[in-house]
């Protein structure tokens, strides 16, 4: 079969599973009581299901499966890290299942998180044909850098740990978390189908494939007025099986930062701040930048399409743009552009407390 036919049936059978799980999950969700309920300080009004992790997890997961039944050829290699990555993606939904159910602490969200990534990055030690490992990296000026496996394995845990928190914060508001998610998944899609030079990338691509099959099914049931939330499992995963795919898809790291620069910055901004006024850097409050334009008068579709086009264009320049150092530079215009917009949207006299 061509891989542009396969391509197709993957993407359009993980959607479906997935828009059929995630229907089925909204009733589960309200039945068993894990939902999100209108707090004083939240954004939602109403009482949501939490439970759409798991479906879209169940359904990506599924459509790699399914993937292995097509006649591509896969390195071993490849098969381990996809093999871990899946593990790992179950592994993270099913602790933050329980966070969603009862409630964690920070402190014990973030050492699963820490211990989910050691799962799939300690492998590296058996060998550099193992694990799923930050080896090398290409920097502007100074070109490709390779790390010694004593940093590249503490480096790549912090990046897989930064991904799943950069998704998470995101989810603040309806369809925000998935649409970005969508985006970058898209993305990636795009750099490893098309954009190799000399070095297509086809088992790779279908990975990206089958995770935006996935949210797709999930998004119209999340868009505003949401039925369903992605809960700390769904964006966990996403942000875990993110920050995988751009490592085995060739240490795409200026792709996944410019696609997810914007909840990515809005994270250092939001810990910077945190620690400057000496609060606790977990926990969620109400000074992201969603927040802010919330509380200026915008809509919750509006925030999701704004930030969403902002994604999409740095996206295609990350596709489009002809060297490392252009690809720096437009990660510098999206971070002044954050801090402008952080200067016009101050909130000095809005609520920074802890959400409870």
């Amino acid at each position: 079969m061509e891989h542009a036919l396969i391509a197709l049936a993957l993407f359009a059978s993980t959607a479906a599973l997935s828009a059929l799980l995630v229907w089925k999950a909204i009733d589960v969700g309200h039945r068993v009581g894990i939902v999100d309920r209108p707090t004083e300080r939240g954004v939602s009004q109403r009482i949501v299901a939490r439970t759409g992790g798991a479906p879209v997890a169940i359904a990506v997961l599924a459509g790699l499966a399914l993937s292995f039944s097509f006649d591509v050829y896969r390195f071993p290699a490849e098969i381990e890290r996809l093999l871990l990555l899946s593990v790992g993606g179950m592994v993270i939904v099913l602790i933050m299942l329980v966070d969603d159910a009862t409630g964690m602490p920070a402190r014990f969200k973030l050492t699963a998180q820490l211990g989910v990534a050691a799962l799939v990055v300690l492998p590296r030690l058996r060998g550099s044909l193992h694990g799923v490992s930050l080896d090398q990296f290409n920097l502007p000026v100074t070109g490709q850098i390779s790390l010694p496996v004593a940093i590249a394995i503490p480096v790549t845990i912090l990046w897989f740990v930064g991904m799943m928190n950069a998704v998470n914060w995101s989810d603040g508001i309806d369809g925000m978390a998935a649409s970005l998610s969508l985006i970058a998944a898209v993305v990636m899609f795009l750099h490893t189908y098309f954009w190799p030079r000399g070095d297509p990338q086809f088992t790779i691509s279908l990975l990206a494939l089958v995770l935006a099959g996935g949210i797709v099914g999930f998004l119209p049931f999340n868009w505003h007025p949401a039925r369903i939330m992605l809960g700390d499992a769904g964006a966990n995963f996403l942000g875990f099986m993110l920050a995988g795919l751009s490592i085995i898809g060739g240490a795409k790291m200026a792709t996944a930062l410019l696609v997810l620069g914007l909840p990515i910055l809005d994270i250092a901004y939001v810990i910077a701040r945190r620690g400057l006024s000496r609060r606790p850097l977990a926990g969620p409050d109400m000074t992201h930048l969603h927040h802010r334009l919330l509380r200026r008068g915008w809509s919750q579709a509006q925030v999701v399409l704004v930030a969403s086009a902002v994604s999409l264009t740095f996206g295609l320049l990350a596709l489009l743009l002809p060297n490392r150092e252009a690809k720096l530079l437009a990660l510098g215009v999206l971070a002044l552009l954050m801090v402008l917009t952080f200067r016009q949207y101050r909130t000095d006299h809005a609520p920074d407390e802890t959400v409870h």
